[in-house]
């Protein structure tokens, strides 16, 4: 005589939940340590194609979150009917027959009535991804972007949760990775899913994940947890790129601004993690890296770092002004003439050539041609600074007065386009316009030679 697995599977597994679910036991009554370790000595015995037949209903109580699964404070059914379908090699491939979408609504629904975390959820949707499930990862995702940047879709904030927590997972799922790739990046989107749905919310311009009610709110909270402050930069850059887009009162935009200051703050005394950056740019291919670069404030490290680095030029500008002033000292008192120093000085930029001049006053003290030529030199010079300054002044208001508008040439360039057409490098601006640096390390070479 065979021995009959149905039969067995029903007596250790099926039976006590039935009896459970028609409400002629209680989770109590039931051992489930004893149920789990059935289970197990099933899939050792090769029954586990009976245990899958018998645990459909069960399997699709947990698809569409049947209250049933939560009875009771612990919900014992539910997590022992998620660690059969996780051991279960046929559960994923059986859930295809189900819609996603469908599937989240009905979490959505439950997870709302019981103001329950998404954890359940993500659970359910592990399972199925580490079983192989599939479906048109790349519709799902631009059919889920679509709704989310709609109002009144999804509007309540936890079905908002769901379906961006399920978008983070389409967008992930449609990338060209490979499977451990694509669950070691499933695995950060879900440890940091706390962080990550007030930045959806940013993103998608409606709040989601709390009943908080406005965006002031959600900064605030943000705010106050140490433990999203290596990624606040990336809130930060979310609020900025989206501050237009919100629809804030004057009230609630005052307070908003607020909060990022502090948020500003906080951002000054913490060292950022780039962890999630891959990640975002992933959810938001379109947007991320673009609103990163627009609006991510320089660190205290990268502000210190540059101010050395204009410390050093200053310091380096310092020294190659005095060398020049000794160079000229030396030429007047070996009775080169005053006339070609003047040359030498209008050929410098006017803050340059100004500077020395004082220095060589200073030195040259006792020098009767020098002081008797030195206030018209300063005269000179400052009528070529009056002449820079007026041909700028000039040049932007033509440049104004065409309404030039910028646009990206080939090799990097920038061009402008005016109303009458024309078009115009940028880099074509007069010498005399130029900053004074670049004319002053010109010069100095120059002279020095």
């Amino acid at each position: 005589m065979s021995f009959d697995k149905k039969n067995y599977v029903e007596f250790v597994i099926t039976n006590n939940l039935k009896l459970l679910t028609e409400g002629k036991a209680s989770q109590t009554d039931i051992d489930w340590a004893t149920m789990n370790m059935e289970v197990r000595r099933c899939r050792e015995m090769h029954f586990m194609d009976e245990v899958h037949i018998q645990m459909q209903p069960y399997y699709e109580m947990l698809i569409h979150a049947d209250p049933k699964l939560f009875t009771g404070r612990v919900g014992f059914l539910y997590h022992f009917v998620l660690n059969t379908a996780e051991v279960d090699d046929q559960f994923a491939s059986w859930a295809k027959k189900y819609d996603l979408l469908d599937m989240t609504e009905d979490w959505s629904d439950y997870l709302r009535k019981t103001d329950s975390d998404i954890h359940y959820y993500e659970k359910l949707i592990r399972i199925l991804l580490e079983g192989g499930y599939d479906t048109d990862w790349q519709n799902l995702s631009e059919q889920l972007k679509l709704d989310l940047h709609e109002a009144e879709v999804y509007s309540d904030y936890k079905t908002g949760e769901l379906m961006c927590f399920l978008h983070g997972v389409a967008m992930l799922m449609n990338t060209p990775w490979d499977d451990d790739k694509k669950m070691e990046f499933f695995d950060l989107f879900c440890d940091n899913w706390d962080f990550m749905k007030h930045f959806y919310s940013v993103m998608i311009r409606r709040v989601i994940g709390c009943k908080l009610p406005n965006f002031a709110a959600v900064a605030n909270l943000v705010a106050q947890q140490p433990r999203y402050h290596q990624y606040i930069h990336l809130f930060f850059c979310a609020l900025c790129f989206r501050e237009d887009s919100l629809n804030l009162k004057k009230k609630q935009l005052k307070t908003l601004e607020e909060r990022m200051a502090h948020i500003r703050n906080i951002m000054d005394e913490t060292k950022p993690s780039e962890a999630l950056n891959e990640l975002c740019d992933t959810l938001f291919p379109e947007d991320f890296q673009r609103m990163l670069d627009e609006f991510r404030p320089e660190t205290r490290e990268q502000v210190e770092k540059e101010r050395n680095k204009l410390r050093m030029e200053v310091g380096l500008l310092t020294t190659q002004l005095s060398e020049m002033a000794m160079k000229l000292k030396t030429a007047l008192e070996r009775s080169v003439p005053i006339s070609d120093i003047e040359c030498q000085l209008l050929r410098l930029t006017p803050g340059a050539a100004l500077d020395i001049c004082g220095q060589l006053t200073m030195m040259l003290t006792n020098n009767v041609a020098w002081m008797s030529s030195v206030a018209e030199i300063r005269e000179k010079i400052l009528k070529k600074k009056e002449e820079q300054e007026r041909q700028l002044s000039e040049a932007m208001r033509t440049m104004a007065e065409k309404r030039s508008v910028e646009v990206k040439v080939e090799n990097g360039g920038t061009a402008q386009i005016t109303e009458h057409g024309d078009i115009r490098n940028l880099a074509e601006l007069p010498e005399n316009i130029m900053s004074e640096k670049l004319l002053e390390n010109e010069n100095t070479n120059r002279i020095g030679s």
